[in-house]
């Protein structure tokens, strides 16, 4: 559990030094498009997506100083084998460190951007765009990770992609529920506050 808590805090500690200078730069686009009080909702998410992105790279991309255990470090291009290892380290050695960290980890660490990216943008409302977008992150990270001491695992990308894929079922539930309050998140198409002047 303290390994959890070392990752959360340290995910904190990068997006409090880089929030003031993602609201910096976003209330300076939102300045030049024109405040307007009915996209006030949608730039809070886009602070908070943007913040689950640093939060997501500061613990994949930046370099580890600390001491690698053996088990992280390496390239694995064998599917499914974070399956059979997190299996044999639960029952044969009661060890749930690779569940949490390696499993439901890199599941939960995705959901984020499958539920933020529909959530946000008109564009992505079609689930196969949140779970590529996810799908492409995940490789991009990977890609990084392998001149890293960090592990570089092909299992990664699909539990990767099946957390954004949850992530967008988490969102459209809701939509269905509550499709007033989601709508409130989408950007107003400019248009829109021309006719309302106008009229």
């Amino acid at each position: 559990m303290h390994v959890i808590i070392n990752y959360l805090d340290d995910m904190l500690f990068f997006i409090g030094i880089a929030f003031p200078l993602i609201v910096i730069w976003r209330l300076l686009r939102w300045k030049k498009r024109g405040f307007q009080l009915k996209e006030t909702l949608h730039e809070l998410g886009i602070l908070v997506f943007f913040s689950v992105l640093v939060g997501l790279f500061s613990q994949t991309i930046i370099p580890n100083t600390d001491d690698v255990p053996a088990y992280t470090t390496g390239v694995n291009l064998e599917l499914f084998r974070v399956v059979e290892e997190t299996y044999n380290s639960i029952v044969y050695l009661g060890f749930w460190q690779p569940f949490y960290i390696n499993f439901l980890g890199n599941i939960i660490l995705f959901m984020p951007i499958g539920f933020l990216l529909p959530l946000l943008f008109r564009r992505m409302e079609f689930f196969i765009f949140p779970v590529f977008v996810g799908l492409c992150i995940s490789l991009f990270i990977e890609i990084m990770q392998i001149p890293q001491s960090r592990s570089s695992d092909v299992d990664d990308l699909w539990l990767n992609t099946l957390g954004a894929f949850l992530g967008y079922v988490c969102y459209y539930f809701i939509r269905r529920a509550f499709p007033s309050f989601t709508a409130a998140f989408k950007r107003v198409k400019k248009s829109k506050f021309m006719k309302r002047e106008n009229g």
